[in-house]
């Protein structure tokens, strides 16, 4: 083992103990620091319906509207590692398996959980859920101003999500075979109406980010992907 490879394995060891000391017993977040940009400095890999998203000063990818950012790669069976601020009452999310069809894809909450607007929100709506399919199995998400982590496995039909080191979700999208009742009994929302069960989605697709929505933005600090 390399001197490199023995310091990434202690620091790994590390993380693991600070998280199981504070209550934490998922794993941890990866170590993607080499893995590919799944947008760089010029977006020339990028797709948007107008022009909008752009790096700041302070290397975050901000919206400028409410396009979404697609990526021109398609993608299966990946990581996906990300870190993102969000502004007050922000409403946002990660687009997953997106393809051409519009309806063939499934978004990853983003929400400022804590505010008091989205005190009423039904779970499948907080942060980490498959948005309007599977609720997170907790709140882990910081305050808007505070930077969050979110890394998401997909693995065909399975699906993962952690969130500042707490499993949000592992789900299996084959148990969606109802287009409008999840497995848990729940609803899809009204707007979900016309979208096919998640269990016969194409299991690949493009990752996409979601624009200004609600009036306010979540700025994405960090953007990496490694295909399995």
């Amino acid at each position: 083992m390399s001197s490199l490879q023995k310091l990434n394995r202690t620091s790994e060891i590390a993380v693991a103990a600070l998280l199981l000391a504070a209550g934490c017993t998922t794993c941890p977040h990866p170590d993607s620091d080499g893995w590919e940009d799944v947008f760089n400095k010029d977006l020339s890999n990028a797709e948007c319906a107008k022009p909008g998203w752009a790096w700041d000063k302070d290397g975050y990818l901000v919206p400028g509207t409410g396009e979404t950012l697609f990526s021109k790669k398609d993608y299966k069976n990946f990581v996906l590692d990300l870190a993102y601020v969000m502004d007050p009452t922000a409403n946002s999310g990660v687009f997953l398996y997106d393809t051409d069809h519009p309806k063939y894809k499934f978004e990853v909450q983003i929400l400022d959980d804590h505010h008091p607007c989205y005190s009423n929100e039904v779970p499948y709506q907080l942060t980490g859920a498959i948005y309007g399919r599977c609720a997170p199995q907790k709140v882990a998400s910081k305050p808007a101003g505070e930077l969050n982590r979110m890394t998401c496995w997909c693995e065909g039909s399975r699906v993962r999500v952690v969130v500042n080191g707490e499993e949000m979700v592992d789900a299996d999208l084959t148990d969606w075979k109802d287009p409008l009742v999840n497995p848990d009994g729940t609803t899809v929302p009204k707007w979900h109406k016309g979208f096919p069960a998640l269990g016969t989605i194409p299991m690949h697709g493009r990752i996409a980010l979601q624009g200004i929505h609600g009036g306010k933005a979540v700025r994405f600090k960090y953007l990496k992907v490694k295909e399995l």
